[in-house]
Parts: C-alpha cells; sequence; structure tokens
C-alpha cells in the first residue's frame, strides 16, 4: 500500500508543476491578450451583452447534444470489443470527464477518467483506455474532413495567408500514420519484438492489452469506420455551434470559414500548453478571424462564450461525479 502511495506522489507532483506552468502561459496571454492587442477591454462585454440570448441558447443546445453522438460513438467502438454500456452510462461519463479536464491538472485527465469510469465493465482499464484513443482519433478524422472539405471555399490565398493548410497538412500525415500503425497488423508485430528487450516484461500485461485491443479493430474495420461518419456530423455540429454564437455576436462572416477557422483552431488547442486551452483558444480567434476582418475584442468574445458554456457543462459533470461517490459511498458502507 505504501508503495503504491510513494509512486503516485511523483506523478502528481509532475502534474502539478505542468498544471502550474500551463496557468503561467495562460495568464501571460491573457494579461497579453487584454493590454496589448485589445483596445478597450469593454468593447468585450459589450458584445457579449449584447449577443442574441436565443441564438446563444441554441449554441449551448447543440453542443450538449453533441456529447449524445459522442457517447453513441464510444458505444459502437465498445460494442465492437464485445462490452455494451448503456448510452445514458456513457454520457454521464462523457460529462464528467468534461469536469475533469476542464479543473483538472494532467494533459487528458477527462479521458483518463473516461476510462475508469467504465473500467469496470472492461477486462482491463488498458483496454478501456485504447478504446477512448481510436474514439479520438475518429474525432479528429471528422475535423480533418471538414476542414479539407472547406479549404477550396474559402479561396486558396487566404489558406496560405493563414498557414491553416500547413496545420491540416501535418495533422493529416500524422493521422495517416497512427492510423496504418494501430489498426493494421504491424502493431502486434512491433509489440511482439519489443517484449523480446531487457526490462520490457514489467509492461507486458499493458503491451498485451494494446496489442488485444489493436488487433480486434484491425479485424473488425467497419465500426471504426461508422464512427468517423458520426464524427463527421458530431464535429459539422461543433463548428454550427461557434457559427451560431458568431452569429449572436454580429459576425458579418459565412458558414463556410467557420469550416476552416474552427477545425484548424481545436487541432492546435490539442497542444497541452494551457489550461483547458484559456489563452491560447484566444489568440488563435484573434488570428484567423481578424484576418477576415472580425475585431479582436468580437474574436475574444466569441472564446469566452464558447468557453463558458464548457464551464456550464464541466460544472454540471462535477455534479455528477460528486453524487456517484456519494452513491457508491452508500453502497459499501
Amino acid at each position: 500500500m505504501s508503495e503504491a502511495v510513494d509512486i503516485d506522489k511523483p506523478a502528481k507532483r509532475r502534474n502539478l508543476v505542468f498544471f502550474a506552468l500551463k496557468a503561467m502561459v495562460s495568464l501571460g496571454l491573457i494579461f497579453y491578450l487584454l493590454y496589448a492587442q485589445v483596445d478597450n477591454v469593454d468593447d468585450i462585454w459589450a458584445a457579449i451583452y449584447s449577443a442574441d440570448p436565443v441564438l446563444l441558447l441554441a449554441a449551448f443546445l447543440l453542443h450538449t447534444m453533441g456529447y449524445l453522438l459522442c457517447s453513441w460513438r464510444w458505444q459502437i467502438l465498445l460494442k465492437a470489443q464485445g462490452v455494451f454500456v448503456p448510452l445514458i452510462e456513457l454520457a454521464r461519463a462523457y460529462t464528467i470527464g468534461i469536469f475533469f479536464n476542464s479543473f483538472l491538472p494532467g494533459v487528458m485527465s477527462g479521458d483518463f477518467m473516461r476510462a475508469l469510469d467504465i473500467s469496470d465493465r472492461l477486462p482491463s482499464y488498458t483496454k478501456s483506455l485504447m478504446i477512448l484513443f481510436v474514439e479520438r482519433l475518429t474525432g479528429m478524422f471528422g475535423l480533418l474532413v471538414l476542414a479539407l472539405g472547406a479549404l477550396p471555399l474559402i479561396g486558396w490565398e487566404n489558406v496560405i495567408a493563414t498557414g491553416i493548410g500547413w496545420v491540416l497538412a501535418f495533422v493529416a500525415v500524422g493521422l495517416f500514420v497512427i492510423y496504418s500503425l494501430f489498426l493494421s497488423p504491424r502493431l502486434q508485430l512491433l509489440i511482439k519484438h519489443f517484449m523480446r528487450l531487457p526490462f520490457v516484461h514489467v509492461f507486458a500485461s499493458i503491451l498485451t492489452k494494446i496489442s488485444e485491443t489493436s488487433r480486434i479493430f484491425a479485424d473488425r474495420k467497419k465500426p471504426v469506420y461508422i464512427c468517423a461518419l458520426i464524427s463527421v456530423a458530431f464535429q459539422a455540429n461543433v463548428v454550427l455551434h461557434f457559427y451560431l454564437i458568431g452569429t449572436a455576436l454580429g459576425f458579418d462572416l459565412g458558414l463556410i470559414y467557420y469550416f476552416a477557422i474552427i477545425p484548424v483552431s481545436l487541432f492546435i488547442m490539442i497542444i497541452p500548453a494551457s489550461i483547458n486551452g484559456i489563452g491560447i483558444r484566444e489568440q488563435i480567434f484573434i488570428f484567423l478571424f481578424g484576418y477576415f476582418a472580425v475585431p479582436a475584442a468580437a474574436a475574444v468574445s466569441l472564446a469566452w462564450i464558447a468557453l463558458a458554456m464548457v464551464m456550464v457543462q464541466a460544472i454540471v459533470g462535477g455534479i455528477l461525479f460528486a453524487l456517484r461517490r456519494k452513491a457508491k459511498h452508500m453502497q459499501t458502507v
């Protein structure tokens, strides 16, 4: 027992250090934004207060409904691995994951908690986490498809000037490499050779679970392809969510531009350099929306309204997590 605690302490310490560094990045970028990029901070609040509440409500409902699509996608991948979990349970786990992603240190705290939340339904926590890894891959594929489809419609000169094309090219290459490795028999061969190395036997159980999960998805690609199509629909819903917020704020920008801007923004925000993308989100929006003549204050108001909606869902996730822990405690007493 004490040994496990000793192992956990360095990990917790590292997470807190990374969290502190990300907090510094977020605060630094926000400070730079408020004092160097926005002429009048009151313009941000004025834009937020004047936003159309009906459109904001529609955007929030779209965002919430999107997580049902994600839960369905997750359920399909679980079924492919021979596991059935009710949709309502997955939706609850998804909401709890939003809470941990928003408020806890760690690059993928939410995904770790989602995997842990249903790990009792699977042979191992590693298998649960690897299924979420595939789910994330299909989500990124959906974003990429939407963005690539929008590029010729916004004008190649805009693609070149904003650097959008380079970001999407990098993501496309990365996804191709991961897909060709993880969803093919090559990974099993690679793990088999890797396990022959000295000291690797310590991780033999984890590597075996990764290999088993990969093999099942490699043999049953149809569920993965179905989830990729669901991801396209989900990411289109995300883009429409941002479009409604922009329209509520009075942006004079066509929907097609959002299909180029939002996926690229989300890809960049995957980089774990700040807390929940705070600071980075605003900088991306100022640059990309600013290129299309949206004022900095308006771009920041879009970022902050979108973040506020995530925070509302995160709070709901925290309440669900607290209630679940209380219920489990009562069952064990």
